[in-house]
């Protein structure tokens, strides 16, 4: 992503510009960058992710919250929002600026063109670094596939693909269970599903 300005910002900076700010940022080694804005399909996503999560998180010690919650990675610095994140009652968050949360145990981005790769690469790099993170998924708008990344007990990361509105992801951090039906309720595509054309095509 392409830096807003070559001069360098304090964290406490960036905080402040961000009280007033009328966009979000990420901040990552003294700069920002703007996050884009989504689409009607994108915020649909997100918000029947949050409403999913919630109702089974309802009288739980976690909670699932939307993009307006903002996440640092201690390790690398990286100041960000995802679209949807869940933490849980011993979650910590920055002493200096109490609405940004360092531990982070559940996170979900909605994937979109001009992001994709970053949330693929360089983001889910600094993502990795959250201790207390033990599942990462990928929300595609344009077709029904959600990848899932869980970190196992030996830190590695298993992947699974769900691509069905029969299928359901188990977050067994959060005791959670996702199904895609819900992620995509309402939700209609752009573009027909990517599939190999038939004979008669």
């Amino acid at each position: 992503m392409q830096a807003l300005a070559e001069q360098f910002l304090t964290e406490e900076e960036y905080w402040a510009l961000e009280e007033i700010s009328p966009i979000k940022h990420e901040y990552f080694d003294g700069r920002l960058y703007a996050m884009a804005g989504g689409s009607r399909q994108h915020a649909l996503l997100a918000a029947n992710t949050i409403i999913a999560l919630g109702n089974q998180l309802r009288g739980k010690p976690c909670r699932a919250v939307g993009s307006d919650q903002r996440v640092k990675i201690e390790e690398s610095g990286l100041n960000t929002y995802p679209d949807v994140v869940v933490y849980c009652a011993d979650a910590r968050f920055d002493p200096r600026h109490r609405d940004t949360l360092l531990d982070a145990v559940v996170i979900l981005e909605v994937l979109s063109p001009s992001t994709e790769n970053y949330d693929r690469t360089d983001k889910f790099d600094h993502y990795k670094r959250i201790g207390a993170l033990r599942d990462y998924l990928l929300i595609e708008p344009r077709r029904l596939r959600v990848e899932h990344f869980h970190r196992a007990q030996n830190g590695d990361w298993i992947v699974r693909i769900a691509d069905s509105m029969e299928s359901a992801l188990a977050l067994d951090s959060i005791g959670g269970v996702l199904a895609l039906r819900d992620v995509y309720d309402g939700v209609e595509f752009d573009t027909l599903p990517l599939r190999p054309p038939t004979p008669e095509e």
